[in-house]
């Protein structure tokens, strides 16, 4: 953990981890680990992902039920207009974690149609 606040941003990438979620969470919790650090996605972007396009509002139960944050980086998801949107340990600190890893500001458009924190 210090690792990741200190120097490496993919110091967390290596832990494994045992969450015993559903199904569909152990899903969207694997496709969290997939975002890299400093980057965003959407709540829908990760319903389409795994492949439940209609999905935005469950995606974000399975995120918010997460036990494991940080390792699983349910921080890099966003409202799709940009806005950050539900975190357990506070909006300050969801934005904290993206300014940590870097990620754009919301004026910057992505390609996926996010935008950063």
């Amino acid at each position: 953990m210090h690792t990741y606040f200190s120097e490496d941003l993919n110091a967390l990438n290596g832990i494994t981890v045992d969450c015993s979620g559903t199904s569909f969470e152990e899903q969207v919790w694997n496709a969290l680990r997939t975002i890299p650090p400093g980057t965003t996605m959407t709540y829908r972007r990760l319903a389409e992902i795994v492949r439940r396009p209609r999905a935005a509002r469950t995606v974000g139960l399975a995120n918010a039920r997460n036990p494991v944050c940080l390792v699983i980086p349910c921080h890099r998801i966003i409202g799709s207009d940009g806005h950050l949107t539900g975190y357990g340990g506070g909006i300050w600190r969801k934005r904290w974690l993206l300014a940590h890893e870097g990620a754009p500001s919301p004026s910057a458009k992505r390609r996926d149609g996010a935008r950063g924190y």
